[in-house]
């Protein structure tokens, strides 16, 4: 990749986090990169192939990330010990790139509240995919009677995931709960405490 590309690509991340894809130019694009500002075309097709980019490539990087984890799956035998070194390392990296990424996690946020106009197909192509092997685990896990068989797995894995990155943006709002969970903001109690909540639940 050029340095051009990726100078336009991090201030992309950084410009379509905080002012939205319509209030960001393409002037703004270029000076916020030091790039000319013809380079958004010939690299991208424009503002809105610049922002799809974007997501893309973050895609792309947390599916590169989970592969190690997948290759494992292949030629591990499910029991429950591998079950719980799966979900956490899920939840591990689900914490590690909302840290390193903070501004495409806040992008694709607006993506869903608004329907996902912009990142559907990636979301279809790259991270559904990654949600399905997880639910195909899960339901291993649950034919194998490691995981209760009354518990869905997509839903599951919608209100973890979801959950851990609505912490995220509930840290961002800086309110009175906020404050009450400040200690969270470490990534291993945050990790642990999400794992104890969705392994171990709530009941004594």
């Amino acid at each position: 990749m050029s340095d051009a590309k990726h100078c336009l690509l991090e201030a992309a991340a950084k410009l379509f986090s905080k002012l939205g894809l319509e209030k960001t130019s393409t002037r703004d694009l270029a000076r916020e990169s030091k790039a000319n500002i013809s380079l958004i075309s010939y690299h991208f097709g424009g503002k809105v192939g610049l922002y799809k980019e974007v997501l893309k490539d973050f895609a792309l990087e947390v599916q590169s990330t989970m592969q190690p984890l997948f290759e494992e799956y292949k030629k591990t035998e499910m029991t429950k010990e591998f079950f719980v070194k799966e979900i956490s390392f899920i939840v591990q990296n689900m914490i590690s790139m909302r840290k390193k990424h903070p501004e495409i996690c806040q992008i694709l946020c607006r993506e869903k509240s608004n329907g996902m106009p912009l990142s559907r197909d990636i979301h279809e192509d790259i991270f559904y995919p990654l949600a399905k092997r997880f639910i195909q685990s899960f339901e291993t896990a649950q034919a194998k009677k490691i995981v209760r068989a009354d518990i869905h797995a997509g839903l599951f894995f919608i209100c973890m995931s979801e959950g851990l990155f609505g912490f995220y943006q509930m840290m961002d709002c800086k309110t009175s709960l906020q404050k009450d969970c400040e200690q969270f903001m470490n990534d291993e109690l945050l990790k642990n405490q999400i794992l104890n909540i969705y392994l171990n639940g709530v009941l004594i």
